[in-house]
């Protein structure tokens, strides 16, 4: 069930970029707290910031789908 959590929340970190790809959402620079917790660039903006989030997501999912598959 969790797997399918994480897979719901790439989604919506996708969803998210896209947003910010297409200019509706501004690509602010990110936060401070952001670049230090991501290890990210000085100059990072909130795509990158979406993005790693997105990656770390993905990591999630895949992990709890493979725990699953164990299971049976």
């Amino acid at each position: 069930m969790v797997g399918y959590f994480e897979e719901e929340a790439v989604f919506s970190y996708s969803e998210y970029l896209y947003e910010i790809d297409s200019g509706k959402i501004p690509n602010t620079p990110a936060p401070e707290i952001a670049i230090r917790y991501w290890n990210l660039a000085k100059d990072a903006t909130l795509r990158d910031v979406v993005i790693v989030i997105r990656n770390d997501e993905a990591g999630h999912r895949d992990r709890n789908h493979a725990f699953a598959d164990e299971i049976n």
